[in-house]
């Protein structure tokens, strides 16, 4: 990765512009947003460079992987749910609504807009990570479910908390 990085560096943004237009399926206005951006380092292996790898069961992998970070890094209290997502770069998490068997989370942020300029980009990392420590904290299985907004409308992801 440091490897491709000096590359990029060393040929100027022309050179990654070239190889973006290759590969995917963008227009040019997303693409040069996307490569502009602050965030194109974890866009491009989150988005990208996983994806490849991963292939048909990324979201899967990134779902349980989510979970197995959340148990590496426990949280104490529900209340630091908002804080550890900001803080590991996720975005910003916010409680939208509270009913009897789900609670619907609102993903929103200057990273979540430019990943959603890649429309497969995969948000079940942080889906598993909220799900474990939401099963941490508050001691109820639970499960995550992700809905992409509609891109006219919202630059939204929701997390829909399901409970046991």
């Amino acid at each position: 990765m440091f490897l491709l990085c000096l590359i990029f560096k060393e040929n100027a943004n022309h050179t990654l512009l070239t190889v973006l237009k290759r590969g995917y399926q963008m227009s040019t206005n997303d693409r040069e947003e996307l490569i502009n951006s602050e965030h194109f380092p974890v866009i491009m292996i989150r988005d990208f460079l996983l994806n490849n790898i991963l292939g048909q069961e990324t979201d899967d992998i990134l779902y349980w992987s989510g979970k197995q970070l959340a148990r590496q890094f426990p949280l104490i209290h529900v209340k630091d749910l908002q804080e550890s997502f900001r803080y590991c770069g996720f975005g910003t998490l916010s409680l939208h609504k509270e009913e009897r068997h789900r609670d619907i989370y609102y993903l929103t942020g200057s990273i979540i807009e430019t990943r959603l300029l890649k429309h497969d980009a995969s948000f079940h990392l942080e889906a598993g990570f909220l799900a474990e420590q939401i099963e941490l904290t508050k001691g109820k299985p639970c499960e995550v479910q992700v809905k992409h907004p509609e891109q006219a409308i919202t630059d939204t992801v929701q997390l829909i908390v399901n409970y046991e």
